[in-house]
Formats: C-alpha cells, sequence, structure tokens
C-alpha cells in the first residue's frame, strides 16, 4: 500500500517528462544534458545525481540506482515544473504562497516543528552539515542560514534557542520565486528531505513518504 502510495506520483510525473523535449529542459533550467547517454546532471543538497530521460532512472554520482520514489520524484518535478527563474534574495513565509494558507498545519507540524525539535537536539551538527553544503550564515535568531535545495531554489532556516520562558524554535523561509519550481503540496517533502541533510550529513537513500 505504502509503495503504491509513493509511486502513484511518480509515474505520473515521469509520464509528464517523457512527453517533453530534454534539450528544451536542459536550456530552461541551465543544466547539462548528454544526447548520447540521454541524462542529466544536477545537484541536490550539493549531492550529485543522474537522471536519465524518459524512464526518469536516477542515479548518484557513483553510479548507486536512487530506489526511493519520494527522491526520484521531486527530482523529476524539478526537472517537469521547473522555469528557470533566478533567485530574487528576497524571503517569503509558506504561507505566503498559493495554498499556503490552507496546507500550512500540515507544514507546520511537518517541517518547523520537527525541525525546531531536531535542532534543540542538534544544534552543533546543524551547524557542521551547514557548512557542508556551503550555507550562508545569517545574524538572524541565535543561528540562521541560506542554502541552495537545488539550483535556484533556496531556503532560509533561522533557529532560536530554547530560554527559561520558551522552548526551542524555529521558522523556515524560502525566495520569492519558489512556485517557478515547487508547489505548496511539494514543499513539505523538499523541506523534509533538506532537514535530513542537515541531521545526517547526506540524503538518505531510502527515504519514504512516511520516513520523517
Amino acid at each position: 500500500m505504502r509503495e503504491h502510495q509513493e509511486k502513484v506520483p511518480f509515474d505520473y510525473i515521469v509520464d509528464k517528462f517523457s512527453k517533453m523535449d530534454p534539450n528544451v529542459i536542459a536550456t530552461t533550467l541551465g543544466i547539462p544534458y548528454n544526447e548520447t547517454n540521454k541524462s542529466f546532471v544536477l545537484e541536490m543538497m550539493k549531492e550529485t545525481y543522474k537522471v536519465f530521460y524518459p524512464s526518469g532512472k536516477v542515479y548518484t554520482a557513483s553510479g548507486e540506482e536512487i530506489t526511493s520514489y519520494v527522491l526520484k520524484t521531486i527530482i523529476v518535478r524539478y526537472l517537469v515544473n521547473g522555469k528557470g527563474t533566478s533567485l530574487t534574495g528576497k524571503y517569503i513565509t509558506y504561507k505566503e504562497i498559493k495554498d499556503g494558507q490552507i496546507y500550512y498545519p500540515n507544514f507546520y507540524k511537518r517541517t518547523i516543528l520537527r525541525l525546531s525539535q531536531l535542532y534543540s537536539e542538534n544544534k552543533e551538527v546543524f551547524r557542521k552539515n551547514a557548512e557542508l553544503v556551503k550555507a550562508k550564515f545569517l545574524e538572524q535568531g541565535d543561528l540562521s542560514f541560506s542554502f541552495d535545495f537545488m539550483k535556484n531554489v533556496n531556503f532560509l532556516f533561522v533557529f532560536y534557542d530554547e530560554d527559561e520562558e520558551f522552548d526551542a524554535s524555529a521558522n523556515i523561509l524560502m525566495d520569492q520565486n519558489i512556485e517557478d519550481y515547487y508547489n505548496a503540496e511539494d514543499l513539505a517533502v523538499v523541506v523534509d528531505v533538506a532537514i535530513e541533510y542537515f541531521l545526517y550529513g547526506y540524503i538518505p537513500r531510502e527515504l519514504g513518504m512516511y520516513s520523517f
């Protein structure tokens, strides 16, 4: 049942992917496409992936096939839906995007609340792993940094330490161009994947819909 729930959205986006011109995708997003072996090369959280056209199969730089439908789906959705819009350098909240108000309770529980809890237990781990992805450290809160999830997809995480009155908390902002790559429903999963990276220093290969 779980595998079916995760496979359906992947099959849907791959069907759209297979009907697109790969050269147009590459030009739009500004990423390499190899005509000979029919594959794209892109980075997610500084990890390199190869995506084959038209199958949508995804491999790591070392040749390991990604079997997680969650990871494959967000990568192929980037290729299908991405408009190539440059970063604006201006940040918005989840509530400001289309349908963000509707999905915010789920987004808050799944990402912001989880992020604040993990941060309070893993402060130095988060800082170290932020350095691995060359995050830009800022002066908001007690710790804050912006980072590229994929090309032209950028987030800002802000953390506040616990004190005598309040528990540790967090906020998640995204560049104003975010809707040119992912919609409100996608973003809960996208941010979840980023959180996994900051927790482990890599993206777990077997992430599922209910792993988080």
